[in-house]
């Protein structure tokens, strides 16, 4: 009976237990108490595969992969990978370029003579894999001036889309600059079919899937519907949705548009390392024949991207669509690979706006990638049942300046919390709403123009600027710019209410941000202030978000502190509040803001 118990709990477990020694078991409790935080909020649905030396020493599943037929994910659930789909599609190319069918340096001229012709000549194989090609065309994106398409529910085929695309332009000289393009994989995707004579689907399956015995991997289709995990909205909300994808998958052929399971995508990966799928000359140009990428010293390599995590090389690529969210990468230091694949995202990402994460699959994989560097973590709090003997028994009321103050309320078992005051606030937008205390020159310079754009009376605002801003500031055209702003803030933030200083950093030069308060979205302009207290620049200050709900649900975590779930209130940040007899403590961040008990 016994050996019976110890077997169905490593079935649950889904671990391979065997060689395991006493840090690796304890290296999985901690993960698995990760992972059970993220599920208990619901901000983690689908299924985790962890190896170390090649042996798995993690993997389970979390919620539902068919909420109405009350089927949960297990190891064989598959899933939509999204844009690790270019990850494979790369080791697909780098195939024929170990056969000799291709290089890399073969531009897109030879395969497309009639699209772009004016550039297609510059553009190499290389340029599309490591998204280097300067390419105005896109999918599912759109820049600035409007270039790109976003997918349609109907299909479209190949020649439609070049159709589409003929009139287009390069952004920046091929091979000079990053730009995250999935049209280019559509690309790729077609000279595989031309090269090979097989349909994209066809050669994958064939030069990939059954090469490693990807059972369950395949292009747009499922390969078991009984299997397949359906994509689902309202993630860390109380309720998730059905998602019925909006766009049909052959707009993002070879880009995003494969099946597979965290099993089939381990196999994968083992069979990159060890050499089954490409020696490893060709191997290692996936990772070298790369591209900066702009961001610290991130560089994208053909359909992986390589960066550092804690000073320690971290090689991965990671997939959003609507409802599905994945992420597959290694610390080859270590030989630790990490594969997350995810069926729940909270919105739609193509479509909604929303301030909070879209799915926390990143953030999950940053902890776990910390934990194999022997850093702590923090999970999300458990909540926990109060006793009696707790200080906050009884309804109080703190101070936290003369501007703001909270009302703890407990009612039974049930704790809230209430923001109060005559200007309306929320307990999210605190570090925007408090004034910074600092009472300067710069502070002078700061309020003088927030009083300026609120009222666009710009009498006397040159005066505050350095001679190269007096060049915008002391002109009519400059003026009229502020004056253009003001206006397009007062049509989508509604009526204005007020203006506060909200942060003061840096030495010499000053950023000074500033926080307009309107009826509907609040909007952070931050002002550059050189050493005599001039504006010499100024930009917006995404920073700021807006939230209006001014009574939280506590969510006791101990005695006497309490979480409160960002998420579920407008995808905010997450919070903490610690109470005693003296006062109170509201936790944003790595920030303590204190306040005082009134009338104790």
């Amino acid at each position: 009976m016994k050996k019976a118990v110890v077997v169905f709990i490593a079935l649950i477990l889904g671990i391979n237990s065997f060689g395991q020694s006493t840090s690796n078991k304890e290296l999985e409790n901690n993960i698995d108490g990760l992972f059970e935080s993220y599920s208990y909020y619901n901000r983690f649905v689908g299924s985790v595969l962890i190896s170390k030396d090649d042996h798995i020493i993690y993997q389970k599943s979390f919620g539902y992969a068919n909420v109405d037929e009350h089927k949960k994910n297990t190891e064989k659930s598959i899933f939509s990978i999204a844009s690790l789909t270019k990850s494979l599609t790369a080791v697909g190319v780098m195939k024929l370029v170990e056969d000799g069918n291709l290089t890399l340096d073969t531009p897109i001229s030879t395969y497309f003579p009639d699209f772009m012709p004016d550039f297609s000549k510059e553009i190499t194989i290389q340029h599309l894999l490591n998204n280097s090609s300067g390419i105005e065309a896109n999918i599912g994106r759109t820049d600035d001036n409007g270039n790109g398409l976003m997918p349609e529910e109907t299909p479209i085929t190949f020649d439609e889309l070049l159709e589409k695309f003929k009139d287009s332009k390069l952004k920046f000289e091929p091979g000079t600059a990053y730009d995250y393009n999935n049209f280019g994989y559509l690309l790729l995707a077609n000279i595989i079919e031309k090269i090979s004579g097989q349909s994209y689907a066809d050669f994958m399956e064939q030069a990939i899937f059954k090469t490693v015995d990807m059972k369950n991997t395949s292009i747009v289709s499922f390969k078991s519907l009984n299997q397949k995990a359906q994509p689902y909205l309202g993630l860390g909300m109380n309720k998730i949705q059905n998602f019925n994808s909006s766009f049909h998958p052959s707009w993002l052929k070879g880009a995003a548009d494969m099946n597979s399971t965290t099993v089939d995508l381990f196999k994968f990966m083992q069979a990159l390392d060890n050499g089954t799928l490409l020696k490893s000359e060709y191997r290692n140009k996936l990772y070298t024949s790369s591209q900066e990428m702009g961001v610290n010293e991130m560089v994208s390599g053909l359909g992986w991207v390589i960066d550092h995590k804690g000073g320690e090389k971290w090689v991965y690529n990671n997939g959003l669509l609507p409802g599905y969210a994945s992420v597959m990468g290694s610390l080859p230091e270590k030989n630790i690979k990490i594969i997350i694949l995810s069926n729940a995202t909270s919105v739609n990402p193509v479509i909604d706006e929303f301030q909070g994460e879209v799915t926390f699959v990143p953030e999950i994989t940053d902890k776990i990638i910390s934990m194999f560097q022997g850093k702590s973590i923090e999970n999300l709090p458990i909540p926990k049942k109060i006793k009696n003997t707790s200080i906050v028994n009884v309804s109080k009321e703190y101070q936290l300046d003369d501007k703001h103050s909270l009302l703890l309320k407990k009612d039974g078992n049930t704790y809230t919390l209430e923001t109060a005051d005559n200007e309306p606030w929320s307990v999210f937008t605190y570090t925007f709403s408090r004034n910074e205390n600092e009472n300067d020159a710069f502070s002078e310079t700061a309020l003088f123009f927030a009083n300026a754009m609120s009222t666009q009376n710009f009498e006397g605002l040159p005066n505050y600027a350095n001679d190269q801003m007096k060049g915008f500031l002391g002109t009519e055209e400059g003026l009229g710019q502020l004056k253009g702003m003001w206006g397009n803030f007062l049509q989508h933030a509604g009526k204005f209410i007020s203006y506060n200083i909200y942060k003061i950093d840096g030495d010499d030069v000053k950023n000074v941000h500033i926080r307009f308060h309107f009826e509907t979205v609040d909007i952070g302009i931050v002002l550059s202030l050189n050493t005599d207290h001039k504006i010499q620049g100024m930009f917006m200050d995404d920073s700021v978000k807006t939230n209006h709900i001014n009574t939280v649900k506590l969510i006791p975590i101990s005695e006497n502190e309490f979480f409160i779930n960002g998420h579920q209130n407008g995808g905010m940040q997450d919070l903490k509040i610690t109470a005693s007899n003296k006062g109170l403590i509201l936790t944003d961040g790595s920030i303590n803001f204190k306040a005082e008990v009134i009338n104790p």
